[in-house]
């Protein structure tokens, strides 16, 4: 693909009286890694949710793959190939964790209602299908064993990772992860870093990442952005950006105290 894969330009949206993001810029290449930081309340949530059809900006463009979003659903910006997770575990908490993945797997079946009701050749190999690429997707993730299992019944490191293995199931382009650490121990946070360079690697795709922890950052991350009061403040390597005075008075001040 030529140009970027996902670009906002000059976005802004306001509710009411509040501007929560204000003439935003920024894009992301076919297969980049890259932060989204900044103070709480920055604006972080409100670009995901910009991104993924949730809000529709009050100026300014959002184009993905080339195509302008403007009005798409976040059903139709999955097909197009956006999914997410959230800071919030959302999972369909009393369904297996094999049926939380098969339903993300058939946003694309070429089945409807009726193939359903008739249950023909077509219909029974395509499900067939469906429950090897879900059957797939959780032995890559060291789920397999769980399929059974109420997804509410998983440790917490696992329900983070079936969340991230139901966005995946959709076929994305661009994979959103939103706060993937909150909650999770050092342990944890170290599994999760390994785990997303290898989805980037092994999906070929995007991920654009909103995290507090400043270690799970600068260790992925190949470009941060940084927002403060809905602005860009900075955006470059993450080298650059932790040694931006900018930056350093917004949000990194109190985390580079602790580190040193």
């Amino acid at each position: 693909m030529i140009g970027p894969l996902l670009q906002l330009q000059c976005v802004t949206i306001r509710f009411g009286g509040l501007t929560a993001v204000s003439e935003v810029d920024f894009q992301i290449g076919g297969r980049e890694l890259v932060g989204l930081i900044g103070p709480n309340g920055a604006g972080k949530t409100t670009v995901f949710n910009l991104v993924t059809g949730v809000y529709q900006p009050t100026s300014g463009a959002i184009l993905f793959a080339g195509q302008p979003t403007a009005n798409l659903k976040s059903n139709q910006l999955a097909r197009l190939g956006i999914a997410r997770t959230f800071q919030n575990i959302r999972l369909f908490a009393s369904m297996s964790v094999f049926d939380n993945v098969r339903v993300a797997v058939q946003l694309h079946s070429p089945h409807g209602i009726r193939d359903a009701l008739w249950r023909g050749r077509g219909f029974r190999e395509g499900e067939r299908a469906v429950e090897t690429q879900v059957m797939e997707l959780l032995e890559i993730f060291n789920l397999g064993r769980f399929r059974a299992a109420n997804a509410k019944s998983l440790p917490y490191g696992d329900q983070r990772r079936l969340e991230i293995v139901r966005a995946l199931a959709t076929r994305p382009k661009l994979l959103l992860l939103d706060e993937p650490a909150a909650g999770m121990n050092t342990t944890e946070k170290v599994a999760l870093t390994q785990l997303i360079r290898f989805i980037k690697d092994k999906f070929q795709i995007a991920v654009l990442l909103v995290e507090h922890d400043m270690q799970v950052v600068m260790g992925i991350c190949e470009r941060i952005a940084v927002l403060d009061y809905g602005i860009k403040i900075a955006e470059g390597s993450p080298a650059k950006v932790r040694a931006d005075p900018r930056v350093i008075e917004a949000y990194l001040g109190d985390e580079l105290k602790i580190q040193n």
